[in-house]
């Protein structure tokens, strides 16, 4: 007989095409469920094609479905009750048709949508004419996904206790007041890796630490941005919780905990910290550092931050400690434009701290976006002369999709219908063909073929091959533990630089 676990929380077909990238907050509400005695199975199927190339978006939907049927086979092999699905805006019809599927096999299921579309947005999946969805989770999850399921399983039909959720009332949608946030991150704080197919996810690639070729794995180490910037759904996030502190930090104990376990049992030789700001708190970062070379463990890492939470002295810690590449948001070329996006840093302040990263032999990655509102030809000009300047290992200059939530949509006349939501991840190539919708920027360059321009201007090889011959790189692959690993995935790597380079 099957065991039937108390919920099954699915990634969307789509999410599979994330290279090497796990669904790091089904792994963490599992992880809490589980910690509270419920049994939870994580669905999520890889899709084992790594190179995605032109013929491989050309059959994106034959993909797309192989994916969603794999998926059904895999429900109906894990019977339950109660399903948890996770929904960004682009997956809305996805989320919706995956719903619709699961109530074919058992139409007495409930089904929970959770994420940051039914968060912004919590009234639209129940508009929908005989909606499958039953509740959505609001915010944050652990917490409330737990008192969810309890009262679910304890047959409480009353459930405008339950802080943090909306649901319907007899046809009428109800949204109950919103959850405080849970400041103590290691109480929640449960990864459960077990749930997915880490010989998958750890594989040695160049997509954790964007460059490097390692056996990686990814952690969360911090939640909430304090940022405003007028192109991300962070600051308005802000409004969507119950009071309490926004942004927090899981303590340095409780990640080299994790990252110990991850090291044993996965066998990884690198990291790298998804936070949208790992360096939120200088102090805890400094912890971290110390304990991890007091542990010995000897791998690398990588983070995403901000100049403004960066000094000298952390810089040179993060770098004894094994931190091999920090990711920043750039974005402009000029004081001016960084302030029209409400950027909160300055050209001064990253030209420092890139002079400091240079200085501790951490690598670079700068992040530039273009077609943002009122943008010239001189902004674009700005970007490549500050590039140039500050000498980053790695550029990404990208094309900024206006996302619901975002103030920069917020303001704009146009706003997109239901029908279009799915477009938003392709958006940029559709420039051209909708400016309406998609165009912000003044000038009438292509900035499509702009951006692959720069791109192939400034990422080069010599830097990366440079990286790959250190003796710090090299140190890790001698004493890893999976050495056949990178060999047998060495293959992918070269065809991926020849997929970047030459498919543009």
């Amino acid at each position: 007989m099957k065991k039937k676990f108390d919920i099954v929380l699915l990634s969307p077909p789509s999410r599979s095409f994330n290279h090497y990238r796990p669904p790091m907050a089904l792994i963490y509400l599992a992880g809490y469920l589980k910690h509270n005695n419920l049994s939870c199975k994580i669905i999520d199927v890889t899709e084992k094609t790594v190179i995605r190339n032109k013929k491989f978006f050309d059959q994106i939907n034959k993909h797309r479905q192989s994916i969603e049927d794999e998926i059904i086979k895999q429900i109906k092999n894990n019977p339950t009750n109660i399903y948890g699905i996770t929904c960004y805006t682009p997956e809305y019809f996805e989320v919706l048709d995956l719903a619709k599927k699961i109530k074919e096999i058992n139409p007495k299921a409930t089904i929970i949508v959770g994420g940051i579309h039914p968060t912004l947005y919590p009234n639209e999946l129940f508009e929908e004419k005989n909606t499958p969805v039953d509740f959505e989770v609001i915010g944050e999850g652990e917490e409330t996904l737990f008192e969810l399921l309890t009262a679910i399983k304890n047959k409480i039909n009353d459930f405008s206790k339950i802080k943090g959720i909306a649901y319907l009332n007899k046809d009428k949608i109800v949204n109950n007041p919103l959850r405080p946030l849970q400041e103590n991150l290691d109480c929640i704080s449960f990864a459960d890796y077990d749930q997915i197919d880490m010989e998958y996810y750890s594989n040695a690639s160049p997509y954790s630490i964007r460059g490097c070729f390692l056996r990686s794995a990814y952690l969360l180490a911090t939640r909430g941005c304090p940022s405003a910037c007028t192109f991300c759904v962070a600051k308005k996030l802000r409004n969507y919780n119950g009071g309490g502190k926004y942004t927090r930090v899981r303590s340095a104990k409780n990640l080299i905990k994790e990252i110990k376990h991850l090291y044993k049992k996965y066998q990884i030789d690198s990291f790298y910290f998804i936070d949208d700001l790992f360096t939120i708190n200088q102090n805890n970062v400094e912890e971290f550092c110390h304990l991890l070379k007091k542990e010995k463990l000897h791998l690398l890492w990588g983070c995403s931050s901000k100049v403004s939470t960066l000094n000298e002295n952390l810089l040179k810690k993060m770098s004894q400690s094994g931190c091999i590449q920090i990711d920043f948001g750039i974005e402009r070329g000029s004081n001016k434009a960084l302030n029209d996006i409400k950027k909160g840093i300055s050209i001064e302040m990253i030209s420092k701290v890139f002079n400091l990263c240079h200085k501790f032999h951490i690598r670079t990655f700068a992040n530039f976006l273009v077609n943002l509102p009122n943008e010239t030809k001189k902004d674009l000009n700005d970007i490549t002369n500050f590039a140039k300047k500050i000498k980053p290992d790695i550029v990404s200059i990208n094309v900024f999709t206006p996302y619901p939530g975002t103030e920069i949509y917020d303001q704009s006349s146009y706003k997109f219908t239901k029908d279009e939501y799915q477009t938003l991840t392709y958006a940029s190539i559709l420039i051209k063909k909708s400016p309406e919708k998609f165009r912000f920027s003044k000038h009438k360059i292509d900035i499509l073929s702009w951006a692959n321009s720069k791109n192939n201007e400034f990422n080069r090889l010599l830097p990366n091959i440079i990286f790959h011959l250190s003796p710090r790189y090299l140190s890790i692959i001698i004493k890893s533990k999976r050495k056949l690993n990178y060999f047998s995935q060495f293959k992918f790597l070269i065809q991926e630089l020849i997929n970047q380079k030459y498919s543009n």
